[in-house]
């Protein structure tokens, strides 16, 4: 396939996959933020700022170098405030495919606890292995930024990581596998408190 199909597919890919996010309860209103690496290249696909994840068509979606550069972008949009560490994590996870920034409720509210999230299933152990937490700064600033890239450089192995007060962040082969991820994990953590309020004899 050319490399202009490949985007093509993967603009439809993105906004699908943005919007199941949005269906799913993995994020609401006009927060979180995908992207999804071209093959081969050192290009990605983005979602804009200000938009529902709900909201997302092919054609909006930014077309950007790990440079930060804009290559393409059809609809006069700003990328996502997020563009920042979404790049990095490419650049440190060269097997990074897709990236995503959602809020899922029960794993943000872990993630306020400022520790791993636990992993209290034998898909949690097995896929997952472990969900490290990093702290909190203003959302698009340089110092959050900084946050995910000392993450991924202490947890190089990591598959997904809480963001204290901003949710998580997960590193996929492909958006599929990102967005599994992030499913995967938000059923860990409802898991987490349900068995946290079952009261024992």
């Amino acid at each position: 396939m050319s490399k202009a199909l490949e985007i093509i597919r993967l603009r439809k890919e993105l906004s699908a996959f943005s919007r199941r996010a949005f269906n799913r309860g993995l994020v609401s209103g006009t927060g979180g933020n995908m992207s999804v690496r071209i093959p081969g290249t050192d290009e990605v696909l983005i979602t804009p700022t200000g938009i529902s994840l709900a909201d997302i068509t092919p054609e909006i979606n930014l077309l950007m170098n790990l440079d930060g550069a804009v290559l393409e972008n059809p609809c006069d949009l700003k990328s996502s405030k997020e563009t920042g560490f979404h790049l990095a994590a490419y650049r440190l996870r060269p097997d990074a495919g897709a990236v995503a920034h959602l809020h899922p409720p029960y794993a943000t509210a872990y993630s306020n606890k400022l520790k791993p999230l636990p992993m209290v299933t034998v898909s949690a152990r097995g896929v997952l292995k472990d969900v490290p937490c990093i702290e909190s700064a203003k959302a698009g600033s340089q110092e959050l930024s900084e946050y995910v890239q000392e993450g991924l450089k202490k947890y190089p192995s990591v598959k997904v990581m809480l963001m204290r007060e901003h949710g998580i962040l997960a590193l996929g082969l492909d958006l599929s596998n990102a967005y599994y991820l992030s499913d995967l994990v938000e059923d860990t953590a409802k898991i987490a408190f349900i068995e946290g309020n079952i009261k024992t004899a």
